[in-house]
């Protein structure tokens, strides 16, 4: 089994798509939600969001858990503590028998200091040996509109250092699905820079897990 740790609803959809398309149907992809996406009141409706969205990705709500902790919020200026982070994460994985992780790099995909924290708190949990260096994933930070790269293979395994996946579909099926997912799920999140970045993002087709 796999761990996504995500920081707030909608990421799962907006940045780990591919990831996620490439692995559901060879190991149990669980996903972890480190808030509730309250910044602007919608909690709740955002975590019943990441909910379905995870459905629409065969991911069942079995799978699926929201953290709602006071130091732990939604918001560009809120400090997120790795050692909290770390209480939710660790009892998770020995409680489902997971050992793979995977979540943002250190520069978030979009800098928000939300997604660069659950990366630090991954660095620190390897550091101190609770998750064994090989089995921790992060997805690389691009520029956020590159172009269509030749993409031929549904998953390309080159080394330890450098793991490609994409939905084999770089035309616009794949882009498609995404951008549908998106919708679909998270309506309290569909304004038009999302649609942009969905459209012509790279995340929409491809992850590279370093």
């Amino acid at each position: 089994d796999v761990l996504l740790v995500i920081a707030h609803p909608d990421d799962e959809a907006m940045f780990f798509t591919p990831t996620i398309l490439a692995l559901r149907d060879s190991v149990n992809v669980h996903v972890m939600s480190l808030s509730n996406g309250d910044y602007a009141g919608l909690g709740w409706v955002r975590a019943s969001e990441l909910v379905e969205s995870c459905r629409l990705l065969g991911i069942p709500k079995e799978r699926v858990s929201v953290v709602d902790d006071p130091s732990l919020q939604d918001g560009p200026t809120n400090t997120w503590s790795p050692d909290t982070i770390s209480l939710y994460i660790l009892p998770y994985l020995k409680k489902n028998g997971i050992s793979t992780v995977i979540t943002f790099d250190e520069y978030g995909v979009s800098g928000h200091p939300n997604h660069i924290a659950v990366h630090t708190a991954l660095v620190k949990l390897v550091q101190n040996k609770r998750i064994e260096k090989g089995k921790a994933w992060k997805l690389q930070s691009v520029n956020l509109y590159n172009g269509l790269p030749d993409v031929a293979d549904s998953l390309l395994l080159r080394s330890r250092s450098s793991l490609e996946m994409s939905e084999g579909k770089p035309g616009g099926d794949g882009r498609a699905f995404h951008h549908s997912t998106h919708s679909q799920a998270h309506n309290s999140q569909c304004e038009w820079f999302r649609h942009l970045f969905i459209v012509f993002g790279r995340y929409s087709y491809m992850n590279t897990l370093d």
